[in-house]
């Protein structure tokens, strides 16, 4: 299930990419289906458009290396924190600034913004681990 969720994390990350290298494009057209929906946030501000799409490379590093050390609850759970903190924050801003979408934007803008709120949560539990039962000829350990 981690590496299914880093998966996704690393997947919206990549996708936010390409506004570094076109940050006017990306900014006219996110979320890339000819809506716009940034454009009616305020005007264009190519260093905020980069420094936003910088924050999104940087936290891609962090999940690749999180899915690389899956297995690690410390490294899962930091990029899995950090994926909260942002999608909290993002989701209250949205959610307080939705009166220029349509209805059906606004249930997909809450509707994607909320999954990845909880998706980053789901990081955040331990990963199973193997618990030792006995059996006749001494320890044997089994995945829970």
């Amino acid at each position: 299930m981690r590496r299914i969720v880093l998966g996704l994390f690393i997947a919206v990350g990549l996708f936010h990419a390409w506004g570094y290298f076109a940050p006017e494009t990306w900014y006219r057209t996110f979320p890339g289906i000819g809506r716009g929906w940034l454009e009616r946030l305020g005007p264009y501000n190519e260093h905020l458009m980069k420094d936003y799409v910088s924050m999104f490379m940087a936290m891609t590093v962090l999940t690749v290396a999180a899915w690389r050390y899956v297995d690690s609850d410390r490294f899962v759970q930091t990029a899995g924190l950090s994926w909260l903190t942002f999608n909290v924050f993002h989701l209250i801003y949205h959610v307080q600034h939705l009166d220029m979408y349509s209805t059906g934007e606004k249930i997909t803008m809450v509707s994607v913004l909320s999954l990845l709120t909880l998706a980053s949560a789901v990081l955040l539990a331990p990963a199973p681990r193997a618990k030792a039962t006995a059996d006749d000829e001494g320890q044997v350990f089994q995945a829970q």
